[in-house]
């Protein structure tokens, strides 16, 4: 039986508050990615596969958010910096991120560490959870997500 992804309100890059039930309301399947920090990707003037790979998924008709720990204002800067067009969302606490399984404990040269795993979350427009990816890139699923995406809408 397909699950209910819980709500979550957190602000955007833009210091607005914006809710799952917010986004669900708009009648469009959800890409939510979790990811460590903006400053993890390789991004240059030209190209930024962070940017490229959800873009195509907005591209298919699906509200696209990025969840990270990082404050407001560094993703402000991200998404002028790469002329980001979806939702950033800050999620300091990591209540959200947690809630979700995007945090684990690690195995590090022996030490045991939490931290933030990049895991995508493909939610129909209803509210249920369709997929979850945990790829080490978003790069590495895309086209995997996509096809999943177009089963779900069946295009």
């Amino acid at each position: 039986m397909a699950k209910i992804i819980q709500n979550f309100e957190l602000f955007n890059a833009e210091e607005k508050k914006v809710s799952l039930n917010q986004l669900l309301g708009e009648g469009k399947p959800i890409f939510v990615y979790i990811y460590p920090t903006d400053e993890k990707f390789r991004c240059n003037r030209s190209e930024c596969p962070f940017k490229e790979n959800l873009e195509k998924i907005a591209s298919l008709g699906v509200i696209v958010v990025g969840i990270s720990e990082d404050p407001i204002e560094v993703h402000r800067k991200f998404k002028s910096d790469y002329n980001i067009t979806f939702e950033l969302l800050s999620d300091p606490t990591l209540t959200v991120i947690k809630g979700l399984g995007a945090y684990e404990k690690v195995d590090v040269n022996g030490i045991e560490k939490e931290k933030i795993i990049r895991t995508g979350i493909l939610v129909d427009e209803k509210g249920y959870i369709v997929k979850i990816w945990k790829p080490e890139r978003i790069e590495e699923s895309v086209d995997e997500i996509i096809e999943e995406i177009k089963k779900l809408k069946k295009i």
